[in-house]
């Protein structure tokens, strides 16, 4: 059922899409003007002289071996899909958690970025989706998982047909499974980064799984009709370690 989105709606969970309030900044976006070259100017410094920035690109003869220290235990639940004028959200009441190197996070939300935002190897990916955890004590961590062009993912249909037009709109969605738009091997790459967006924010831990899944072409443009192009580009790695576990 379609209704407006009301006050405590625009309260975003601090993820990588806009979580600080923006009230007092220039409003932010991905055009020339507002774009990521210039969020630093805007207001979000953090964005401009942050050392451990996101996305990256990920060079995986770089990557040091390590134990895979991940378990991903989503499950179906409802959740409220919103276009918050920057991307399409899925928000969730109890979807689950992971556990990363023994830490719990709670799932709090998905959304999406056309083009990837991370590569791997220089390659860029028609879409990639995010899916933001927070600890009890609010530390977060964010999985995410590049979809290449190709079959068409069931679950994501429940989000590239009902995907709102217009900001500010929420639609409910029943039964819907996060896990479904998993790759069913779950080897990632592991570093620290930040919020891919303003205010940018670090001490953001990264996962971002090894296998791609798939995405139809007409998903893949459904999703892209209302977020345009969404993407930062990837930010120097400098002196960050990134783990590698299959």
């Amino acid at each position: 059922m379609k209704r407006m989105l009301s006050t405590l709606s625009f309260i975003l969970v601090a993820t990588s899409i806009a979580y600080a309030s923006d009230n007092h900044m220039t409003h932010w976006g991905y055009e020339v003007d507002n774009g990521p070259e210039v969020w630093g100017n805007l207001g979000y410094e953090t964005c401009k002289i942050g050392t451990t920035q996101s996305p990256v690109n990920i060079i995986a003869k770089n990557a040091k071996t390590t134990k895979n220290e991940l378990n991903i235990a989503y499950k179906p639940s409802s959740a409220s899909l919103v276009n918050n004028g920057h991307t399409i959200q899925a928000n969730f009441d109890d979807s689950g958690d992971v556990v990363f190197e023994g830490k719990a996070y709670k799932l709090i939300q998905t959304h999406f970025h056309t083009p990837s935002e991370n590569q791997l190897n220089g390659k860029k990916y028609p879409l990639e989706a995010h899916f933001v955890h927070k600890t009890k004590d609010g530390a977060i961590l964010v999985l995410a998982v590049l979809f290449e062009k190709g079959a068409a993912n069931m679950e994501l249909n429940k989000i590239s047909i009902a995907t709102p037009k217009e900001v500010g709109i929420v639609l409910d969605i029943n039964d819907f499974n996060p896990d479904k738009l998993l790759p069913t091997k779950h080897g990632y790459y592991a570093f620290t980064g930040s919020l891919t967006t303003p205010p940018c924010t670090e001490k953001v831990q990264w996962v971002v799984l090894k296998a791609q899944q798939t995405a139809s072409e007409k998903q893949i443009a459904n999703l892209h009709m209302v977020m345009k192009d969404n993407a930062r580009q990837p930010q120097m790695l400098n002196d960050r370690l990134v783990k590698v576990a299959e």
